[in-house]
């Protein structure tokens, strides 16, 4: 083999390389938002790759043995650009077909379906690289020790490229269209006469960098803004009098004309909160969202920080969903990392940690919890919003329960109130009863009287304690977010369905 064609092969290597990778992180953003960008996506992709390559390299070895040629390996190419390309028009019915293996059964399926094919045939490039190229017995080592670090050197390219430019640039389909022309290039590096081949090769950036320059026309329907975060699918959809900030297609914040938060369970928190503690004065909100609480504090006298980690869901909160804060009280920081540095601040502290359906549990647990309590001032109260009710039963879940007994590790005072789907909780270092009577706080449907009301007796199931070295939370939530995101998935509009669209 020449220095031209070795060059060659070595190069169409290096972006098949790039390609996996790609492809493999494109995943979470193609089936995260139906799935949720959690422990099960990330396994099923990763548990996917794995086996659609080590089958690619088995099966690639083979063929390579049998047909060492430049136009076999031409072809292996061109497949797997074919196998890319009918990802974005397959995806919406696998997905709707794969729900009928739940969420874990289905993420799984999900991604056999869309990302086996072309992964397998990627990895048939490597065997058949080495084949090529190893001129003799004695050479091989060097070869394939060669090969496969060109691979991953393409590997790390793709990562890097994917994450920090492609997916925040770009729309999802172009993406996978980009990917599709790259491997069409390195089938004809590989096969195509040297002079043939400069020809071919100029083609195909001038035909990538036209997909480049297609970010698309604005989104159909009711989408307002749209931008991808850290991995993160945010967007802002008008929808029947209202406005939504969605996380990967679960809404997290949503408020009426007026501006005011419609989820129920805001006003709920925020009425114990200021009746347990009416001479609160400064508060911390930890997963800010669209900032829905934030107001109904601060008309009781309270300086509020507002903590997210994404510093785009802020400017979304302040940009389109008319959150007030001052830049000087908005912080992008970690909220463990927020709350361990400042300690005995904050008189309350409102921990509603979600990103899309799935909780930041490393600030639930035991060690997270006792920053929270580090924070507050002594008699402070910590107020906690999650999941953990069954919604079949209508009780306290594990993850409910699991979370109940963390706090109470941490916590003397616990008080648990299952609300409207969601388990409040709250903890002190003092009793927390009403030192007021009741609140009258403006929500979406006017003013009304919040009392305090008793709480009826609940049972709690089993449940461990929370702590950084043993956290199972995603092994306990898995029923309920399963749940939740089927209803979702079957129950929502189809013109919002419409408006988040991700083509």
């Amino acid at each position: 083999m020449g220095n031209s064609s070795k060059l060659a092969l070595r190069t169409a290597l290096f972006l098949s390389g790039a390609s996996v990778m790609v492809i493999e992180i494109l995943g979470a953003r193609i089936i995260g938002p139906h799935f949720g960008a959690g422990l099960y996506v990330w396994t099923s992709l990763i548990t996917v790759a794995l086996i659609a390559l080590a089958f690619g390299y088995w099966v690639g070895g083979t063929l390579a043995d049998r047909h060492p040629s430049c136009a076999a390996l031409a072809v292996v190419l061109v497949l797997a650009a074919a196998a890319v390309a009918v990802i974005p028009p397959v995806r919406l019915p696998v997905i709707n077909w794969a729900w009928g293996f739940g969420l874990r059964g289905g993420s799984l399926v999900a991604s056999a379906v869309l990302f086996f094919p072309s992964l397998f045939l990627l990895g048939m490039v490597s065997p058949f690289a080495v084949r090529l190229e190893t001129a003799s017995v004695a050479s091989v080592g060097r070869s394939a020790g060669h090969l496969y670090a060109i691979s991953t050197a393409g590997s790390v390219l793709g990562a890097l490229l994917t994450g920090f430019y492609l997916i925040p640039t770009f729309r999802i389909p172009t993406v996978t269209m980009i990917v599709a022309v790259t491997l069409v290039a390195a089938a004809l590096l590989v096969s195509l006469p040297k002079i043939s081949r400069r020809l071919a090769v100029m083609a195909i950036l001038c035909a990538g960098g036209s997909l480049a320059l297609l970010r698309g026309s604005p989104q159909p329907g009711e989408l307002v803004e749209q931008r991808n975060s850290a991995g993160a699918d945010l967007r802002v959809v008008d929808f029947e009098k209202v406005r939504v900030l969605l996380i990967d297609q679960v809404p997290q914040s949503t408020i009426n004309k007026d501006g005011r938060a419609v989820e129920q369970y805001i006003y709920f928190i925020a009425a114990r909160l200021i009746m347990a503690r009416p001479h609160a004065r400064d508060a911390a909100v930890i997963g800010l969202g669209g900032g829905g609480i934030v107001p109904l504090l601060e008309q009781e006298g309270m300086r509020v920080e507002g903590v997210d980690l994404s510093p785009d869901v802020i400017d979304l909160a302040k940009t389109r969903l008319g959150l007030k804060l001052p830049a000087a009280q908005l912080h992008a920081v970690d909220g463990r990392v927020y709350l361990h540095e400042n300690p005995g601040r904050f008189d309350a502290v409102v921990l509603d940690v979600f990103n899309g359906d799935r909780a930041a549990f490393s600030v639930l647990t035991k060690e997270g919890l006792q920053a929270a309590k580090a924070s507050l001032k002594a008699g402070g109260i910590l107020a906690l919003n999650t999941w953990g009710i069954d919604l079949e039963k209508g009780g306290p879940d594990k993850l409910g329960a699991a979370l109940r007994n963390t706090l109470q590790e941490v916590f003397p005072h616990v008080l648990a109130i299952p609300a409207v789907g969601n388990l409040l909780l709250f903890g002190s270092d003092e009793p927390i009863t009403p030192q007021r009577g009741s609140v009258i706080l403006q929500t979406f449907d006017g003013p009304l009287t919040f009392a305090w009301l008793g709480i009826p007796p609940t049972t709690w199931p089993e449940a461990p304690v929370l702590t950084d070295d043993w956290n199972p939370a995603d092994m306990l939530d898995a029923r309920g977010v399963e749940g939740l995101r089927a209803r979702r998935h079957t129950e929502l509009p189809a013109t919002l369905r419409h408006a988040l669209a991700w083509e």
